[in-house]
């Protein structure tokens, strides 16, 4: 199986699970995940993150082309690749996660 240079391999950037408490007061919408949500951990740092269908299909589809990382580390890889294009795949229309 080939697998990409870490320099080439797609970011998969994924909210932390204290997102909302780190962007407290800055007037963003709260995220919340759904229930199809899961929970796996970032690839350089171990935090717990919030993982989307769409991402976790593509992490499994082509996991040696695809680095999982929480946001703070997927904004540190992009500025050692000297930039990069964000894109969204897409989702967002799911049940919202209810904290029982």
């Amino acid at each position: 199986m080939l697998t990409l240079d870490r320099e080439k391999r797609v970011m998969l950037a994924c909210p932390p699970t204290n997102v909302n408490e780190l962007l407290e007061g800055l007037g963003v919408p709260p995220f919340v995940p759904t229930v199809e949500h899961s929970l796996t951990q970032c690839g350089d740092c171990s935090t717990h993150v919030w993982i989307g269908p769409n991402q976790r299909g593509a992490a499994e589809r082509a996991p040696n082309a695809t680095l999982v990382l929480c946001m703070a580390c997927a904004l540190a890889e992009q500025h050692k690749r000297g930039g990069g294009v964000v894109g969204h795949l897409g989702g967002g229309g799911g049940r919202p996660r209810t904290v029982g």
